[in-house]
């Protein structure tokens, strides 16, 4: 049986790209159950937020350690309007912008004043992927904060005290 030099010309196409697509279909499939974190792929990779406690966060803030960086993940203006004595504005966002401005070598300590955490846990995951190792979650957040009664700055802050 003759076949049309189209046809013919098909079946050497799909039998060259054929046997590619199905090896680079397994290779994909390879990478499916990890990530990359900072340019380097790591398998099965899961994202667990560490936690740090209000008191412990206090105790660093008393002794003025300069090893912590506290950081609000809420929209700028809410900063601006109270926050933590020496926090930091870092807004939640869908992608983080690069470079990231935070420090490498200090702890950052996240919060926002979510109901569990989602701003402050999602931004912690996002600085985990783009190298940042020690980052961690302010364990009942903002409300925790205001909760113990702990000091704000802010231009609330000031207003309450008047």
């Amino acid at each position: 049986m003759k076949h049309s030099p189209v046809k013919r010309l098909t079946w050497l196409v799909a039998g060259l790209v054929g046997p590619f697509v199905l090896a680079t279909a397994g290779f994909a499939q390879e990478f499916s159950e990890g990530t990359f974190i900072d340019g380097e792929y790591v398998e099965n990779y899961v994202y667990v937020p560490e936690f740090m406690s209000p008191e412990e966060l206090k105790g660093h803030m008393d002794d003025k350690s300069d090893s912590v960086i506290i950081v609000d993940t809420g929209a700028y203006l809410i900063w601006e309007d109270e926050r933590i004595p020496g926090a930091v504005s870092y807004p939640w966002v869908h992608n983080l912008a690069m470079p990231v401005t935070l420090p490498r070598g200090k702890t950052l300590v996240l919060y926002c004043a979510c109901n569990d955490h989602e701003d402050s846990v999602d931004m912690a995951q996002k600085l985990s992927l783009v190298g940042y190792l020690d980052v961690k979650v302010l364990e009942g957040g903002w409300f925790k904060w205001q909760d113990l009664e702990y000091p704000t700055v802010g231009l609330s802050a000031v207003t309450a005290s008047e």
